[in-house]
């Protein structure tokens, strides 16, 4: 992501510009220099206040006659608050300066490859009078590492969540059976019920004709026994 910064172009800078268009050339933007004074810059500037450190241009492209886009990387041991920012020209001018009173910019950790990336406007300047010298191989080769890093760990955050939805996939197949299994044992146990509830049925009804016919031997018994007397 692009910080866009609107920075002051310094007396110094509209001459080497001036000097240069005159002969025809453009004047080539060449180092981003990083410091850690904050304050309003003026166009008087021909140093940052407090620099700190200063990168060649990694790379950058012309988005429009007044606006321009670069990159830098800074992977040295310096650590810092960043409150000031400079564009330097091929032959060391310092071409614009950005600064805050009070808001920093970012921080520069040691140690760390920090891409700094900058769309910065030039409206002051008059149209495509500014070019970039850069370094684009560099900045290729620095980012390779952390890049294949990045890459490495959304592969295997992908394939983990490949392997989790196979995970789910297959414990809702074998939910999915159970789930038959259980409906099928409902269905039998219910069924089961039904021809238990037949036979107790039966049962009765076999009881009941056998106590009908008890009955019904026993009155003709007594009827018979009446008749002998």
């Amino acid at each position: 992501m692009s910080t866009a910064l609107q920075p002051q172009i310094t007396k110094a800078g509209l001459a080497a510009i001036w000097n240069a268009t005159s002969t025809g050339l453009s004047a080539e933007i060449s180092h981003i220099g990083l410091g850690s004074a904050g304050y309003t810059p003026n166009a008087d500037q021909k140093t940052l206040r407090s620099q700190v450190v200063k990168y060649p241009i990694s790379g950058g492209e012309k988005l429009s006659s007044t606006l321009i886009h670069l990159t830098a990387v800074a992977d040295d041991s310096a650590a810092f608050w960043v409150r000031e920012v400079g564009f330097f020209l091929s032959d060391g001018t310092l071409l614009a300066v950005w600064s805050h009173a009070t808001e920093a910019l970012t921080y520069k950790a040691a140690n760390t490859e920090l891409l700094l990336a900058y769309d910065l406007c030039l409206e002051a300047l008059p149209a495509d009078s500014v070019t970039i010298s850069s370094t684009a191989a560099g900045l290729n080769l620095t980012l390779a590492e952390p890049l294949a890093s990045q890459a490495t760990v959304m592969i295997t955050e992908m394939l983990r969540g490949v392997k989790q939805q196979d995970s789910l996939e297959s414990q809702e197949k074998r939910l999915q059976v159970a789930g038959l299994q259980i409906a099928d044992l409902l269905t039998r146990m219910k069924q089961s019920e039904l021809q238990l509830e037949l036979q107790r049925t039966e049962s009765l009804i076999a009881i009941a004709a056998n106590a009908a016919a008890v009955i019904k031997l026993q009155n003709l018994v007594v009827t018979t026994s009446g008749s002998f007397k």
